[in-house]
């Protein structure tokens, strides 16, 4: 088995990826200008080849993660642990690289949390929205419960829109639009009453991506691309993209790479992407009752908007609260996390087989105490 390993700054990341970045705010880079040399003059000498820096090692207080990832039974995955600053720490195992765009399924909801959430901070919506603000066929009879629906409760999954992640109905129909797949979540009534349950399904965020393109006047993943994707200096290739690009899947649709998504972790942990992180990352369910959770979390996790506050205790108690660990784990084992208490961001970048979330779940909380280790030296 071959193990690969580099460590690039993040400038160097953001700079590269800036230069690869399209549409939306960053416009499109200058054509070169020819240039012609006159009859007479020689022809240029071809500049030599540029050799690439060596690798920098690995600092030696990580050789404990890097145990950890090779006595790990997975063969294929990379980590990534940084912080505010940058990467501290990045680990390529077997067939994997960072550079891979990959389904990353339900880590896409904290992309889409971040996305709405722009538009909240810009003034274009408010979490006290319902949906009958932007969606003309949605009742505003207030004896109707699905009138009561807010943005809050779509993007933390407490709506009342209850559809199970396997039988997903339009969310899975790349032949339709989104605000048509709005539409029959509509008509297909609501389960429980607003605010009253947690249920872990695609439909509550994708009935709130349709809010957000009949607030813009934008597709989906076009809003995505300006609110969160260029301003970060993601590549072209991380997209919102399945099932179509009419329907993209808002709660587990996106194509990412490694890298990319560690900007996004970094810019919530350093603050300059979310106006209130605080908001963006409050627990949205201290009250209500939990009908659903994915398989992989343990004990009695909460939620926020797109992502997990971890808590492995049978109730949620003070000292989850304050550990502050957030994360958002996909079904094919993409997870990604935030320690806010000890200030830094963790990724195990995969593509498995579905179901694959429980085992990188818990490699990630294996890791985690070796990762305090090697930063607190």
């Amino acid at each position: 088995m071959e193990f690969h390993r580099r460590a690039l700054s993040f400038s160097m990341i953001g700079s590269a990826l800036l230069l690869t970045a399209c549409g939306g705010d960053g416009g499109a880079s200058p054509s070169p200008v020819p240039v012609s040399l006159p009859p007479s003059s020689p022809a240029p000498t071809p500049a030599p080849p540029i050799t690439p820096p060596a690798p920098a090692p690995v600092p030696t207080n990580f050789q404990p993660v890097i145990d950890a990832i090779e006595a790990s039974s997975d063969p294929n995955f990379a980590v990534i642990i940084g912080d505010s600053n940058g990467i501290l720490f990045e680990y390529e195992k077997g067939n994997y690289h960072l550079e891979d765009n990959v389904p990353i399924a339900s880590s896409s909801k904290w992309f889409t949390g971040a996305t709405i959430m722009r538009l909240v901070d810009k003034g274009v919506m408010k979490l006290s929205d319902n949906p009958q603000d932007y969606l003309s066929f949605w009742t505003g009879n207030p004896t109707d419960e699905r009138s009561q629906v807010t943005l809050e409760q779509l993007l933390s999954f407490t709506s009342g829109f209850n559809a199970d992640p396997i039988n997903d109905g339009c969310v899975g129909d790349g032949s339709i639009t989104m605000l048509e797949c709005a539409q029959q979540i509509y008509e297909g009534g609501i389960d429980t009453a607003p605010g009253a349950g947690f249920y872990y399904g695609p439909h509550h965020m994708q009935v709130a991506a349709a809010m957000a393109e009949q607030a813009t006047g934008l597709p989906y993943n076009d809003i995505f691309r300006r609110e969160v994707a260029n301003p970060l200096g993601f590549s072209p290739t991380t997209r919102f993209a399945t099932p179509s690009s009419s329907n993209p899947r808002a709660a587990g649709g996106v194509i990412s790479n490694a890298y990319d998504y560690a900007l996004f972790l970094r810019a919530i942990l350093d603050g300059s992407l979310i106006a209130d992180p605080n908001a963006f990352l409050e627990d949205r369910t201290r009250s209500v009752e939990f009908l659903s959770r994915p398989a992989g979390t343990q004990g009695d996790w909460h939620y926020a908007f797109g992502a997990w506050l971890e808590c492995d205790e049978p109730t949620f108690i003070q000292s989850c609260a304050d550990a502050r660990i957030y994360s958002s784990p996909g079904a094919f084992g993409w997870t990604p996390w935030l320690d806010l208490s000890n200030g830094y961001f963790g990724l195990i970048a995969r593509e498995g087989t579905i179901g694959s979330a429980p085992i990188t779940t818990a490699f990630e909380q294996e890791l985690q105490p070796l990762i305090l280790q090697a930063i607190g030296e």
